[in-house]
């Protein structure tokens, strides 16, 4: 009986044994275990996506590969990676925003990926939207990132008001006089107070579409000087302007002071309003409870013209871990990561393989007219490619707000803001 009972014990210490040394085993392949720093600007819930598709998907297939992420708010991420790079401490794999692509390519952040494209038959550059690709992959030749999403702007329109006024929706013929004319019909006061209380139209958050759409740009063709002083520039700017202080069919800083454009047009003060299809995904299904609404292409002027940016994904050349840093990146802008943001989110997946599936134009969630996103993204403009390009975009908007106020004129404002610009063109280029 005492030898059956040691026997026993001997037994089940050794299954103790063996299930402990299982909990603790590591990976199977290579032993050694590398650990992936990788930055975002998410939110919780995307990073707890993030976390389960690693669990479910990525570590499967990699098991020798961990995945550490920290989230920097999208303002301080360019300063992240610049004083991160300095000191040694590189992430080895980070979201870029297309504002911040070129300041960060231009600084030799970010790694050549070329040699990994080449080198991997699994990966296809082909699948991916050729602007998204030129406007936050590549530069001066060689593909530093491999874009993650498109964000381009359209039209919303308020389907209630125009049904209201017998007015028919938006579409791909409107030009700048027929947008006029439909939003003087529906700027209304609406209690006879002698005051507009529903305006026809917000005018562009970027206002370099209106230069775009006129024939004019912000720089030149090789980036060296700034062109807002030209006719195509400032007359553009002023009709931007105009649809505000002359037209008064948008509503000024002082009717949107308490609440903003946005929100006035998610209440139903608004008839039609430009932003990016995220709007439809993020804000409006929380916002918009009492109308219906769809999209329509920006209206034309001399020709078509959207801004289009988006995010990137890019391995650091600082990093210590090259090759697991591009498994990374393939799985970041992988068609199931785009899908699920497509899905719950309405971004614009930057592969066409998806965007152009029922994964993203199918969705039930309004706006009916998701393929008006896709149609416009070869007409897409992205902002100027210059690395000094988020300051002086900062410049130029400010100099240009007495115009949008009514309180200069557009050539004016302008012409001061060319200036300034092109002393920062010469002073980058020394």
């Amino acid at each position: 009986m005492k030898i059956r009972l040691i026997t026993v014990t001997l037994i089940l210490a050794l299954v103790v044994s063996l299930a402990l040394s299982g909990c603790s085993r590591k990976p199977a392949g290579d032993s050694k275990i590398v650990t992936l720093r990788m930055t975002v600007w998410d939110k919780q819930e995307d990073l707890d996506f993030y976390k389960q598709a690693f669990e479910n998907e990525f570590y499967k297939t990699h098991p020798n590969i961990r995945v550490e992420v920290e989230s920097v708010p999208w303002l301080r991420m360019f300063d992240k990676l610049l004083v991160s790079t300095a000191g040694g401490r590189t992430p080895d794999v980070s979201r870029v925003s297309s504002t911040y692509f070129v300041p960060c390519a231009a600084k030799n952040l970010l790694e050549d990926l070329d040699p990994y494209i080449k080198n991997d038959p699994e990966f296809d550059i082909s699948d991916f939207y050729k602007p998204a690709v030129e406007g936050w992959g590549r530069y001066q030749g060689k593909i530093y990132a491999i874009p993650g999403d498109v964000d381009i702007y359209a039209m919303y329109y308020n389907k209630n008001i125009f049904d209201k006024y017998h007015i028919p929706y938006p579409d791909g013929t409107w030009d700048w006089n027929k947008l006029l004319e439909v939003a003087k019909k529906l700027s209304i006061d609406t209690d006879g107070d002698g005051k507009l209380e529903q305006w026809g139209y917000v005018p562009d958050q970027t206002w370099q579409a209106y230069i775009w759409q006129n024939g004019g740009d912000v720089l030149n063709a090789d980036g060296t000087k700034c062109i807002l002083d030209q006719p195509a520039a400032y007359e553009a700017l002023q009709w931007m302007c105009d649809l505000r202080n002359k037209y008064h069919v948008s509503p000024t800083a002082a009717d949107a002071a308490d609440i903003g454009a946005q929100k006035m047009f998610t209440n139903g003060q608004i008839g039609m309003y430009v932003s990016g299809s995220w709007a439809a995904g993020i804000v409006f299904p929380k916002e918009i409870t009492t109308f219906k609404y769809d999209v329509a292409p920006l209206p034309k002027g001399k020709q078509r013209a959207s801004f289009i940016g988006g995010a990137c994904w890019g391995i650091l050349k600082g990093g210590k871990h090259k090759k697991e840093a591009w498994e990374l990146v393939k799985f970041m802008t992988s068609p199931a990561m785009q899908r699920h943001f497509a899905q719950k989110k309405q971004i614009i997946p930057s592969r066409k393989s998806v965007a152009e599936s029922g994964a993203y134009l199918f969705l039930k969630d309004p706006p009916k007219n998701k393929k008006v996103f896709i149609d416009s993204i070869p007409y897409g403009r992205p902002l100027p490619r210059v690395e000094c390009s988020p300051e002086m975009n900062f410049i130029i908007g400010s100099e240009i707000t007495p115009a949008t106020l009514g309180t200069e004129t557009a050539e004016a404002v302008c012409k001061r803001a060319a200036k300034r610009a092109n002393d920062l063109l010469m002073y980058e280029q020394r």
